[in-house]
Formats: C-alpha cells, sequence, structure tokens
C-alpha cells in the first residue's frame, strides 16, 4: 500500500491537535507519532518524516521549539537554518582594531544559533503555542532573508573559485556588487530597503506620513 503524504494544512491541523493534547513533548520521535496517530484517523496511508513535521510545526507557528545541543566536528557556519529552513542571519561584534568579526549565526526564525564552537541539535522539545500564520509581508521578508543566506554564501563561493587567479580584481568586483545589494542603505534594490518597504507597506501610517519621526523612533507614542 503506497504512503499517502498530507497537504501542508491537513498537517499543521494535525500537529495542533497533537500539541493541544500533549503540550510538551520531549522528543521530535515522540511528537511525529502523536501526529501520524492524528493523521491516520483520517486515512490510514498517511506518512510523514520527523523533520517536516518539524518545519511546518514552526512555520505555522502551533509549537516552541526548545533546542538541546552537542558538540559536533569542524564545519562552515549555515546559511541556511537546518531545523526550520529559514535564513540564518550573522550576529556581528566590533573587535579591539575597530574592525567587525562574525561570532555566531542565528535563525531568523526558531531557536538554532551556532557559534564558533560548532554545535549539532542533539533534541528538540515542543512546546504549544498559540498558532499564529505569518502575514504575507512576513513570509515575503522571510524569502529576501534567504536570499540574503544564500547571495552571502554566492559571495565565499567566488572568493573561493578565483582564489590565486590571475584576475583579483574580478573577484573583489564581484564580492563588492554582492556585498552593495546585502548592506547598502542607499540603493532602492538593496536587500535592507526591500524589507523596510514591505515592512512599511503594512504600517496604517507610513514613515512619510509623520514627518517628526525616523526609524528609531518609529514606534514612539508620544509623535
Amino acid at each position: 500500500m503506497a504512503a499517502l503524504i498530507p497537504a501542508r494544512e491537513t498537517l499543521t491541523e494535525a500537529i495542533v491537535k497533537a500539541i493541544n493534547t500533549h503540550p510538551r513533548v520531549e522528543s521530535q520521535r515522540e511528537l511525529t507519532s502523536l501526529v501520524l496517530s492524528e493523521l491516520r484517523k483520517l486515512d490510514s496511508r498517511y506518512s510523514v518524516s520527523g523533520t517536516r513535521m518539524r518545519k511546518v510545526g514552526i512555520a505555522s507557528g502551533a509549537v516552541k521549539l526548545e533546542i538541546e545541543y552537542r558538540e559536533a566536528p569542524p564545519a562552515a557556519l549555515p546559511d541556511i537554518c537546518p531545523v526550520c529552513g529559514n535564513a540564518m542571519a550573522p550576529v556581528m561584534n566590533r573587535t579591539l582594531d575597530g574592525s567587525t568579526a562574525e561570532v555566531k549565526r542565528s535563525c531568523t526564525v526558531c531557536p538554532f544559533a551556532v557559534g564558533q564552537t560548532v554545535r549539532a541539535p542533539s533534541r528538540y522539545v515542543f512546546v504549544r503555542s498559540a498558532v499564529r500564520k505569518p502575514s504575507p509581508a512576513e513570509l515575503r521578508i522571510r524569502k529576501l532573508r534567504k536570499a540574503a543566506s544564500q547571495l552571502r554564501s554566492a559571495s565565499r563561493l567566488i572568493g573561493e573559485a578565483l582564489a590565486e587567479t590571475s584576475f583579483p580584481q574580478r573577484r573583489e568586483f564581484a564580492q563588492s556588487r554582492i556585498g552593495e545589494i546585502l548592506t547598502s542603505k542607499k540603493d532602492a534594490g538593496s536587500l535592507p530597503n526591500l524589507i523596510a518597504d514591505i515592512r512599511d507597506a503594512e504600517r496604517e501610517d507610513p514613515l512619510w506620513t509623520r514627518p517628526l519621526i525616523s526609524p528609531k523612533t518609529v514606534d514612539r507614542k508620544d509623535i
């Protein structure tokens, strides 16, 4: 009998039912078993992997995640979160000589984070949470953040590919163009400005209708 893969909406409903019955589940294996029990009340052919169940549960907001870690062999910091599939963002710190250095990388959606000491998830704990469907703007921003992660990866690959070649200026040019898309405050097509535009589009009073505010004071109530 062929396995049946549940639609995302069907899987979300099964996760909600399972976590409402068991508000704290101590492992991914246990929650997957509970979710499968709910799914198979609908159709005995349903099957789902723990990884998909975890990612859908996080994306739907039906569960909050607690992560226990173990040390792992040295590896490059991930650009895409291995836990939920969303973008990882670098956390920078200023050094004694005034430059900046990446001290760790954190997921932009779930609690996964990894620093100079490489850690890998060893156990997931799932806690019941009120389902909060991400707004269309939030989903757009998640995609832009994932694009940023992939651009950082592309920049590193370009650097590796063109290292020790006879045209280092072209490597620097390509990485500089990517850097502008990633960080520019002036370029209308840069990712920070695109994210800001999407956020502002959802505000009842766009920034241009409130001349006394700045991005730092946008949430003040006394303006």
